[in-house]
């Protein structure tokens, strides 16, 4: 049975971050040990944090043409305020995002990677967003379970919503 990928069209809000930035590792442990660096300094429960719990990965989008090699793990905040020491500041512009939801295991989230992929190749009206200082997101919701507290290894279930800045084809 093919599985369909459902692929929209979705307008985000500029929002601030406070994120950790980390390299791809061969064992993909650089998100999670991020994670651990950003809520050692940003705990859950800091009133900066924006509403909706949701953890993010950045992706600088110009990276996709080359290789990904540079993250940031993040938390949406109302403000700054008082930055510590490891911890960045990122300012996302928002905007249009081609948007798919992944839910399934590791080979379901390379075929949404895929899907995701292939309509922007396909589409004759957008592309993505490559200018530097635009990042792509993935949101990691908290629950059932933050997988950003889980070993790669160890998630059975991938759960992320992919939101990739895209911007109008010029003709």
């Amino acid at each position: 049975m093919q599985e369909t990928v459902a692929i929209d069209l979705v307008e985000v809000a500029p929002f601030k971050a406070l994120a950790v930035r980390t390299g791809m590792t061969p064992d993909k442990s650089g998100t999670r040990v991020a994670w651990s660096k950003l809520t050692e300094q940003v705990p859950l429960d800091d009133a900066r944090l924006a509403e909706g719990p949701s953890a993010y990965v950045f992706i600088p989008q110009e990276q996709w043409s080359k290789q990904v090699d540079t993250l940031w793990v993040g938390l949406a905040v109302r403000e700054f305020g008082n930055v510590p020491v490891g911890v960045e500041t990122l300012e996302v512009s928002g905007g249009l995002c081609v948007s798919a939801r992944v839910y399934g295991n590791e080979a379901h989230m390379w075929r949404v990677y895929d899907a995701i992929f292939a309509w922007l190749e396909q589409s004759s009206d957008y592309e993505l967003d490559r200018r530097e200082g635009v990042f792509g997101m993935e949101t990691v919701p908290f629950e059932p379970l933050n997988a950003l507290a889980v070993p790669y290894s160890e998630i059975e279930t991938f759960h992320f919503v992919m939101l990739y800045p895209v911007r109008k084809k010029s003709s």
